[in-house]
């Protein structure tokens, strides 16, 4: 038998062990140091006191980020990658905070605040400030003709003039800056204030950011300031329903004012007698249609309404500032509402007969 000599390295042994509690004192170190700053850094209560958070068209949920921290923010992020379906809906208005929230409670907030805190109120495309006023009136916001004279004040509008390019200040109206749509408004403040306001700063975000450049083309190409490109589209609005057509009747009105011949919109006398369309029945048109003293008489007057006389469609107006060209001077319905269109007065008088 073959003896070994197996010999111990005790000093190898003891680098080895000594390493090895280094290595543990280092994963304790780490384990503390991870406390520390789960401690430290966990997801806490979100304390929002007298915070306001504007919203505007385009703005997502992470425009509330803002009025958070770095660690609020990065939590809330995760909270809401885990529950997607919390997510609420936002809209366009200015959000207040006053209190302590958690993640779930945060969001819980936003998609409550406006049925909570607002009046919401919803105003249609084919109304005019006088539908409007008789609106607010009947549900007992406004005093009846409240809101038509805030709209028609000429220090009102001097003063609103300054913040917006689309209008100046001698204007007579602010019918159609008027944008229609559903609004929240805080009860306990001015009403009528609150909703021109979120009304015109609606219309400068959907509408003239939207579109300045096709109407800077019609001024530069047809004349018609932004007021009456405006005013023109209200009444393509109430004189045609179909969208596809009302790029051509645009253009009929342009070939009329530019040979200034009468537009012959019946419907625009309604907004000279200063009542609702609801009241304005076609027996009512008739009996006023050789009524000269009303300037909306398109029928005796040349020329555009001295106003919009409702609020047109975002189509309608895009169908005014980029008409269907053609060389046509009139149009009409027949009993299935079907348009026909006409050259010529003689053409005209012959698409009638089928009335």
């Amino acid at each position: 038998m073959v003896q070994r000599n197996v010999s111990f390295n005790y000093s190898n042994h003891r680098r080895k062990k000594k390493k090895g509690w280094k290595r543990l004192i280092i994963l304790i170190i780490l384990l503390v140091l991870f406390i520390i700053w789960w401690i430290k850094l966990s997801p806490k209560d979100i304390n929002l006191d007298g915070v306001k958070v504007s919203i505007v068209k385009w703005n997502t949920i992470s425009k509330f980020y803002e009025v958070l921290d770095r660690n609020q923010t990065f939590w809330m992020k995760m909270y809401v990658k885990r529950h997607p379906s919390e997510v609420p809906n936002i809209v366009e208005w200015t959000y207040a905070f006053s209190g302590t929230y958690s993640q779930k409670e945060f969001l819980e907030h936003i998609a409550k605040w406006p049925e909570k805190e607002y009046i919401t109120y919803t105003i249609l495309e084919w109304w005019s400030i006088y539908d409007i006023d008789a609106d607010l009136t009947e549900k007992w916001y406004i005093n009846q003709w409240e809101y038509i004279s805030y709209v028609t004040n000429p220090a009102k509008i001097s003063e609103l003039s300054e913040r917006y390019e689309f209008f100046d200040s001698s204007l007579n109206s602010l019918e159609w800056f008027l944008y229609p749509d559903t609004y929240y408004i805080d009860g306990k403040m001015e009403f009528i204030k609150q909703l021109v306001s979120i009304q015109l700063n609606t219309f400068n975000s959907r509408v003239w950011a939207d579109y300045k450049a096709g109407f800077d083309n019609v001024r530069n190409n047809y004349g018609l300031s932004v007021y009456e490109v405006i005013t023109l589209a209200s009444i393509v609005e109430k004189e045609e329903k179909n969208d596809d057509n009302k790029p051509t009747v645009a253009w009929i009105f342009y070939n009329r004012l530019r040979d200034w011949i009468l537009l012959w919109a019946d419907i625009t006398l309604c907004y000279g007698l200063a009542q609702p369309y609801s009241e304005c029945t076609p027996n009512v048109i008739v009996k006023h249609l050789d009524d000269t003293n009303n300037r909306y008489n398109t029928r005796a007057l040349a020329w555009l309404t001295p106003t919009p006389i409702w609020n047109p469609s975002v189509s309608t107006i895009e169908a005014v500032l980029y008409p269907n060209q053609t060389s046509y001077l009139f149009y009409l319905h027949w009993a299935d509402w079907q348009i026909h269109y006409a050259e010529t007065n003689a053409e005209h008088e012959q698409n009638k007969k089928y009335l």
